[in-house]
């Protein structure tokens, strides 16, 4: 056994955990994680490091590791909570967000876990993932009248692949009347590819290029429940393209917008992008992607920054599967999986 264990050293957690899973399978399993600082005169010039150590699925019992040199990342916490920091860590939550949780759970001086069961445990720490993660749940549709919905957001986001599955889930599931509106004519090919989605689901399909053109086929799409709006991606550097999206917006008098971001963005440029699109009044957010990240522990790391509630997540390119409304109480589950 002791032969199949193995320790990874990176200069970041992110990194580690995928130097584990590239060598040893996505079924390795965290035995045990620490910062570290080069000790004698490299500590002068050598920044701190992540050691992880990892085995196979069946050295989930194995003992953890003896403590070396170094500063421990959670000394003083019980080993049932240290247990929990690396199952986070191991699913992509950052060492910030873990350790804090790890000790929330642990209460003050460990005594939240003197007289807690693993399941007792478990379940609280399930309760503080799940207050982190404010959700919206689904779009509701109105039984009478239209509501209009875009989904706004950067280049490579999945705004277009999102929509088309919103639009088959409100007709093929719930049976409702639906339209779709692109006023993307920044991108080659935009429009046909919708017009496809739209076409297979058999949905009304418009698009338009000025606020007239907007206005006049919101218009030619009265007596639906709901109007999708696909737009443009815009960097967050192209103030006159963000200046034109949001007046064909406003040309369509949108009830609500979702800001879609993938879940392989970095939190600094998703705490970026979330404040280019402020004045387009995006409340919700549609984190997509998540198949491409290394854990369902992102989300966390995503919502420790943002001060939007999530609406839907997508797991996959399949119209109009791989898309689920957010639940704070699944979504933990996901996280702590």
């Amino acid at each position: 056994m002791t032969e199949k264990i193995r320790t990874f050293q990176a200069p970041s957690m992110p990194e580690a955990l995928a130097a584990v899973k590239r060598e040893m399978g996505p079924e390795a399993v965290i035995l045990g994680t620490r910062s570290v600082s080069p000790q004698g005169l490299r500590g002068l010039v050598a920044r701190r490091y992540v050691e992880i150590t990892a085995g196979p699925p069946d050295a989930a019992h194995f003992p953890p590791r003896a403590a070396r040199r170094g500063e421990d990342e959670l000394d003083g916490l019980p080993e049932s909570v240290r247990d929990y920091y690396t199952r986070l860590v191991g699913n992509s939550v950052s060492e910030e967000i873990a350790r804090r949780l790890a000790s929330r759970i642990a209460g003050r001086g460990g005594s939240g876990v003197a007289a807690a069961t693993p399941e007792k445990l478990r379940a609280r720490l399930a309760r503080f993932v799940a207050a982190m993660v404010p959700t919206c749940g689904a779009i509701a549709l109105p039984e009478r009248g239209c509501r209009r919905i875009a989904l706004i957001g950067p280049s490579g986001a999945g705004k277009t692949t999102t929509l088309a599955k919103l639009a088959a889930h409100f007709k093929l599931k719930e049976r409702r009347s639906v339209a779709v509106l692109s006023i993307d004519t920044l991108r080659i090919g935009a429009h046909e590819q919708l017009a496809r989605y739209a076409q297979i689901i058999g949905v009304p399909f418009k698009s338009a290029a000025t606020p007239e053109a907007v206005r006049a086929a919101l218009a030619d799409l009265g007596g639906v429940n709901a109007v999708l709006i696909d737009t443009p991606g815009v960097g967050a550097g192209d103030a006159k393209r963000l200046t034109f999206v949001r007046e064909l917006l406003a040309a369509a008098e949108v009830h609500e917008s979702h800001l879609v971001l993938p879940a392989s963005m970095s939190g600094a440029a998703q705490k970026k992008t979330a404040g280019v699109f402020a004045p387009f009044g995006a409340s919700r957010v549609v984190l997509t992607k998540l198949d491409d990240a290394v854990g369902f522990g992102v989300i966390l790391n995503v919502f420790d920054h943002l001060r939007l509630d999530l609406s839907y997540i997508t797991v996959g390119q399949n119209v109009p599967r791989d898309i689920m409304p957010a639940c704070s109480r699944q979504i933990a589950e996901l996280v702590l999986r």
